[in-house]
């Protein structure tokens, strides 16, 4: 894993999260639609028999797993904030911090500081570099 993909995992993450809430709230609506036949109403039957336990089971399976994402991403996103925090260069910390943490893109972050794009280029290429110098030993082992 390089530095930018180690870094970028709190944006993952988040997105990952984002995408199991939706997941989560189309399952419901689906859930709420699911109708229940009266017995003496002739229905082909599905091998389904109960869609609405179904439903709801799977509701849960996907409450756990988005709570135990939630978990992960609080505590790498608390871990990368804190190596980002140790940087001394002021710059290369801001850039680092608004880039990673609060997911800007690195023209908003010019524009925002007032520098050109090329330079904040520049200065985060040399935070990536300072960055893996300080903690590439943590993270450039994982495959």
């Amino acid at each position: 894993m390089d530095t930018k993909t180690y870094l970028q995992q709190i944006e993952r993450l988040d997105r990952k999260i984002q995408n199991k809430f939706s997941e989560i709230a189309q399952l419901k609506t689906m859930a709420t639609s699911i109708t229940v036949a009266q017995k003496d109403v002739n229905v082909q039957t599905s091998s389904d028999k109960d869609r609405m336990g179904s439903a709801v089971a799977k509701i849960v399976d996907l409450e756990i797993e988005t709570n135990e994402m939630i978990c992960e991403y609080i505590q790498k996103r608390g871990m990368i904030i804190q190596q980002i925090d140790a940087i001394s260069d002021t710059n290369m910390y801001h850039i680092l911090f608004n880039r990673y943490v609060m997911m800007k893109d690195l023209g908003t972050i010019a524009v925002e500081i007032g520098y050109s794009f090329k330079q904040v280029c520049r200065i985060h290429g040399n935070a990536l570099k300072e960055f893996e110098k300080m903690y590439g030993e943590v993270y450039l082992k994982c495959a």
